[in-house]
């Protein structure tokens, strides 16, 4: 099974373009912030390169603006290519199955309805409960845990 849901911020506006093979296409890369650890542990984020094909490639060209919050639901792709060096390059994007935006930003005021070709947008009753915020305390923690570190953890 190959599924990745991701939450997080468009690092820049997303471009649309075409394949060699005549498919639109958008490409962005979205920031994920890393879980809180603490006010003594720098905070970090992964990058991931998203990409969008069809209705959802038109659909990020015309909603999503850097800094824009979204949930994307999508599964892993590796590709391999010759980069401009002739060296061999492997990439791993996220190809977009649905997007939902969390917060509507664009450099004009005006937002677009969404269209009825959108109707599979993750509904926002499930979004919203992938990123709810769970108030942990330690009382919470059992014991043994207390005070060890994840592996996750550079």
């Amino acid at each position: 099974m190959n599924i990745a849901i991701l939450q997080g911020r468009a690092v820049k506006e997303p471009e649309l373009e075409r394949s060699e093979r005549g498919k639109v296409y958008s490409r962005f890369r979205l920031a994920c912030e890393r879980p809180y650890r603490g006010k003594d542990v720098p905070r970090k984020a992964d990058y991931f390169t998203i990409v969008c094909f069809g209705k959802w490639a038109q659909f990020a060209n015309n909603h999503i603006a850097k800094g824009a919050l979204m949930t994307v639901l999508g599964r892993l792709e590796q590709s391999e290519y010759i980069d401009r060096d002739g060296k061999r390059t492997e990439r791993t994007s996220v190809i977009v199955d649905k997007l939902t935006l969390h917060e509507w930003l664009r450099k004009h005021r005006e937002i677009e309805a969404l269209s009825d070709n959108f109707d599979d947008i993750v509904p926002r009753e499930i979004t919203d409960s992938l990123i709810k915020q769970i108030d942990i305390d330690d009382e919470d923690i059992p014991e043994d845990l207390i005070g060890k570190e994840s592996s996750y953890i550079d």
